[in-house]
């Protein structure tokens, strides 16, 4: 197994964007995928994705394991952030 094969990665955000980085990600090696909305995560580990971005044969596919858990972070090597931004007009 390479060495970046053994290197985990989490992704905080589970919406549009970052679904589809986690799952993308996931059919190469382990994921974390953390988001905070709880239902969210009980849905995806049932296989179904709101967004409509990810088919339920990808989120099965793919390795990712969905969580809430801030501490299940501790574990990866890399963290990918993709939650919404608040725009201000005034920047």
């Amino acid at each position: 197994m390479s060495e970046i094969k053994e290197r985990k990665i989490a992704v905080v955000g589970l919406g549009y964007v970052g679904l589809p980085i986690a799952v993308a990600f996931g059919k190469r090696q382990r994921v974390i995928g953390f988001d905070i909305n709880l239902g969210k995560i009980a849905e995806l580990q049932n296989g179904l994705d709101r967004t409509g971005e990810v088919s339920p044969a990808e989120l099965k596919s793919s390795d990712v394991h969905y969580t809430y858990q801030p501490s299940d972070l501790k574990a990866a090597d890399f963290i990918i952030v993709a939650v919404p931004t608040p725009i201000n007009e005034a920047l």
